[in-house]
Parts: C-alpha cells; sequence; structure tokens
C-alpha cells in the first residue's frame, strides 16, 4: 500500500509539473509568515519556477513540533489580479505526546512521519508586500500513530519578497 500511495503522490506531481507551464504565476520570490487556525505555526514559501513553490511550515500541535515540505502549484482564479489557488503535496515529520491527541491512547511522546496534501486560495496585495491566504492541509500519519488528520485549515498571512 506504500509503494501504490508514494507513486500516486509522484503523478499528482508531475501533472501538476506538466500543466503548470500554461498557468499565470505569482508576483513575489519569497513569502515568510504565519499560519492561524486549528494548528498555529510559521511558513516559508519560496518560488523555483514561476508556477511552482516549495512551503516550508512548522508548526505546534499536541504539546510538539512538526516539519512539513510540501511542493506547491499555483493558478491564477476568478479573473482577479493577485488571486491564486494552490495545491500541491509533500512529508512531514515531528514529534508529538499522542495521548493530548482526540481518541488516542495516552502514550507519551512518539516520532511521526507521513505524507500531506495542500489546497487553498492565496490573494496577493500588490500594493504592500503582503499576501493573505485560506489553507486546507490533510495528512496521514504512516509511521507510529497511524491515522488521517484533515482537522488543519488556517489562515496564512506573509510577508513578500519580490
Amino acid at each position: 500500500m506504500k509503494n501504490s500511495l508514494v507513486k500516486l503522490i509522484l503523478i499528482s506531481i508531475l501533472t501538476g509539473t506538466c500543466f503548470a507551464g500554461t498557468l499565470k504565476s505569482q508576483d513575489y520570490d519569497t513569502g515568510l509568515g504565519i499560519k492561524v487556525g486549528m494548528v498555529p505555526g510559521l511558513t516559508a514559501k519560496h518560488f523555483f519556477t514561476t508556477k511552482g513553490a516549495i512551503d516550508g511550515i512548522l508548526t505546534y500541535r499536541w504539546a510538539g513540533i512538526n516539519l512539513t515540505g510540501l511542493a506547491e502549484f499555483h493558478l491564477s482564479v476568478f479573473d482577479t489580479e493577485g488571486m491564486y489557488f494552490y495545491y500541491g503535496g509533500g512529508l512531514h515529520v515531528g514529534v508529538w505526546d499522542s495521548g493530548k491527541a482526540k481518541d488516542q491512547p495516552a502514550s507519551g511522546r512518539k516520532m511521526n512521519f507521513g505524507i500531506d496534501g495542500i489546497a487553498g486560495l492565496e490573494y496577493d496585495f500588490r500594493d504592500v508586500p503582503l499576501s493573505l491566504g485560506l489553507d486546507w492541509k490533510p495528512n496521514f500519519n504512516i509511521v507510529t500513530d497511524s491515522w488521517l488528520i484533515i482537522d488543519e485549515i488556517s489562515l496564512v498571512l506573509r510577508y513578500l519578497i519580490r
């Protein structure tokens, strides 16, 4: 099952890369920001092509931390300058107290590793170096506490370096 899941993720990323060539790009190189929501954190996004970015996210949850790396693809939406839809996927690794998680046995600190998806909307304010976004980042833990987490919805504010 793990091999087929990895293949599905790679095919999704490659497909997104093929279609990304026809899409409009973001208007910044790097964005540094905060995520506010069920799982607070810090984010650093950098565009490595005109449509593709990598996003590093450090979050705090269940008395522990998670580090997530994502590949994201962006396209303009609603015929609105500065409004973008993005999607992608990646991996996470971290440590948390699984006893603090809902419906999990109290068993102390554990390492976790898994796969992540992301989908969101972002608005890049043209007159100020800020963007405001809303995203959903479902993830599935593969190592230690194997379970699907679907409640990571965040408001994201980024300072943009153009």
